[in-house]
């Protein structure tokens, strides 16, 4: 199953006041002898972009966060660390204003551009400019309409709600770009200001889609400033080879600030859908990480010498179904609710899975603050009750409800879709077709919104429930299957604003349990991660909100040492 895909309030800045000497990695060792071959060899799928402003999917980010850095960035306890930046800004610092309502953050001297070119605090405002630009698809723009455009930014959020599109919406979309108070009063000072206070500003920070950028390639080179030889980053690597659907090859950037400090000198990703392939490169030597799948799980179980090289851990993941409301049987809620009833999920985690997962009934992740371990328990073993609900809806043996579920081509999607297809059988009067697609055409006829019923779910870009609920606003780019419903999209305009931390808890909670209750995802389990790691792959540090590849947000940490 593929996931789409991570303040000033008193929960954040109490860990946002390091200074910048703190953010860079730890020294490495230097590479001789068998160690000079820096190499990490590990494997995904085909990227869906490499535009930090249209990029959506996890593969995508798993390369690009070793691509670019950012101006703060989460460290491996998820608190907030300056990157780019000199510090953390706060109200203390004069960082973030009295009325909190605009963060400047301070460059640190001399940074470059891959290919040596000077970065000047204008990239980061062309950056944030492209996310909003008319057409531009990523829906990460939802998270970012805090930022004041002069009542752009609102004015979109009202037609996107009332399912307005076309040219009416890109007129709005571009007042946005024109509008954006986003600045750069010298060199090496970037200035957002926002709409209303937000308790997760800091964390936005942190994240891609206001990756800086060189608009002069950009403009130079079009669609094609992505491809290899044409793109240019800032971060700890640097595109050198995409063979599309073959492989990807990172090398190190030698123009990053903390280049000393970045043993890795290549990162090969081999692009490969079934984890039965990826194990058995893995075996043979071609791979120093593989994740596994439930089959690769009991063969490693078996083997004493790979257990040696195996972790598992939780991530913040929750893993089920989307219903499309565009679609008549599913605007019914208890259609939604028979199909989020009628399955086994213990039978799913424990025996399809082999144990690699828990039982999922809530939409916000176990370890994620906001998790309700009693929101969504009325599907539990609620196969009796789903069955008389479709009764209800006027479904029976002789009238069954046909339905697709869109899923993609990884190995896990299949298993799951197709045990899914038999427990609906089983339970209710449905027919189900599965529609298996290659990973990028699932992502593109999920995102656009053209199925009926879709595995997917959601993992965390940064650790806050604001980074979850508001997914489901009327009108949202990430709300794909058309939910709409005035009392969740008014407790989540009320939390998104609420600086009292508990008192905003306390909305998404109740916000949470409406959700549950219209059902318009079927959570269905919650991903945790095994994998097998070779040992001389040292400073790897696996986390629960890496992206595709184990380890991806600290790749600048790793170093190899005593390949065999």
């Amino acid at each position: 199953m593929l996931a789409v895909a991570c303040s000033s309030s008193d929960e954040t800045a109490s860990t946002a006041t390091t200074t910048a000497a703190t953010a860079t990695s730890a020294p490495t060792e230097a590479a001789s002898g068998d160690d000079a071959d820096q190499t990490l060899r590990v494997y995904s799928s085909e990227p869906q972009s490499l535009d930090p402003q249209r990029a959506t999917d996890t593969v995508s980010l798993s390369v690009l966060g070793n691509m670019y850095a950012m101006l703060l960035r989460l460290d491996e306890n998820q608190a907030v660390q300056p990157w780019l930046a000199t510090e953390v800004p706060t109200i203390e610092n004069g960082g973030i204003s009295a009325d909190g309502l605009v963060y400047t953050f301070k460059l640190r001297p001399g940074l470059m551009w891959s290919d040596g070119t000077p970065m000047v605090a204008q990239s980061f405002v062309d950056g944030a400019k492209r996310l909003f630009e008319p057409g531009s698809g990523n829906y990460y723009a939802d998270f970012y309409r805090v930022l004041a455009a002069n009542g752009a930014n609102e004015a979109v959020e009202k037609a996107l709600a009332e399912g307005k599109e076309g040219a009416e919406l890109e007129t709005l979309e571009q007042a946005v770009v024109d509008n954006l108070q986003v600045e750069a009063p010298d060199d090496t000072t970037v200035v957002y200001h926002l709409s209303r206070r937000s308790p997760v500003f800091l964390l936005l920070t942190t994240m891609w889609p206001l990756y800086p950028v060189r608009q002069d390639v950009i403009d130079a080179k079009g669609d094609a400033w992505t491809e290899a030889g044409n793109h240019i980053s800032n971060g700890p690597f640097m595109l050198q080879e995409w063979k599309h659907n073959e492989d990807l090859t990172l090398v190190k950037n030698p123009n990053y600030f903390d280049a000393a400090n970045v043993a890795l000198t290549t990162i090969k990703f081999d692009m490969i859908e079934d984890s039965n392939v990826a194990f058995l490169a893995y075996q043979n030597g071609e791979l120093d990480i593989v994740k596994l799948g439930p089959a690769e799980l009991v063969q490693v179980r078996g083997d004493s010498a790979l257990q040696e090289e195996f972790q598992n851990y939780a991530q913040l993941v929750t893993l089920g179904t989307y219903f499309n409301l565009s679609y008549e049987p599913f605007q019914d809620v208890r259609v939604r609710q028979a199909l989020a009833g009628a399955i086994n999920r213990d039978e799913l985690t424990s025996v399809v899975l082999e144990g690699a997962a828990l039982p999922a009934y809530s939409w916000v992740p176990p370890g994620m603050p906001g998790h309700d371990d009693s929101a969504g328990m009325q599907y539990k073993d609620a196969t009796a009750a789903a069955q008389q609900l479709m009764t209800d809806a006027g479904y029976s043996d002789t009238k069954k409800l046909p339905l697709t579920i869109l899923l993609s081509s990884s190995s896990t999607s299949v298993l799951i879709a197709a045990w899914l297809k038999e427990q609906w059988e089983s339970n209710l009067p449905v027919e189900v077709t599965l529609d298996q697609r290659e990973t990028a055409t699932y992502f593109a006829e999920r995102n656009a919104g053209n199925y009926q019923v879709t595995t997917g779910g959601w993992g965390a870009d940064y650790p806050d429930p604001q980074n979850w609920l508001p997914l489901f606003k009327s009108g949202g780019g990430l709300n794909s299957g058309n939910f709409s419903d005035a009392d969740y999209d008014a407790l989540i305009a009320q939390a998104d604003e609420e600086l009292d931390n508990a008192k905003r808890l306390e909305l998404y909670k109740q916000a949470q349990v409406r959700l549950l209750d219209q059902m318009p995802f079927a959570p269905m389990y919650y991903r945790s991660r095994q994998i097998l790691v070779k040992p001389w792959v040292k400073g790897l540090l696996p986390s629960s909100m890496e992206h595709d590849v184990p380890g991806d947000p600290f790749f600048d940490r790793v170093r190899i040492s005593g390949r065999k």
